[in-house]
């Protein structure tokens, strides 16, 4: 198995339609921005699990005490190329 490298804490992640899921099969179908809090395995080598907030959770007005507010798989692809600084 190849260990590709992920993006680290604190990385913002640009997701398009097909690059994520919300659950295992399930296609994303809109564009999300992801402040990556950690990055796991996942069943399906093509995506792993990434837990994050939305940039607006920085908001002061936003109050967002929670650990993260996304839970969702992303295609190691796109998290490589985020970590190599590829891509937003």
């Amino acid at each position: 198995m190849t260990v590709r490298p992920v993006p680290g804490p604190g990385t913002r992640v640009s997701v398009r339609p097909a690059e994520w899921q919300p659950s295992p099969g399930i296609e994303g179908q809109t564009y999300h921005e992801i402040v990556i809090v950690s990055v796991h395995e996942s069943h399906d080598p093509r995506f792993a699990w990434v837990y994050g907030h939305g940039p607006d959770c920085a908001w002061r007005s936003a109050d967002c005490s929670r650990p993260f507010c996304f839970e969702v798989l992303v295609n190691v692809d796109v998290l490589a190329a985020a970590a190599a600084g590829e891509r937003p």
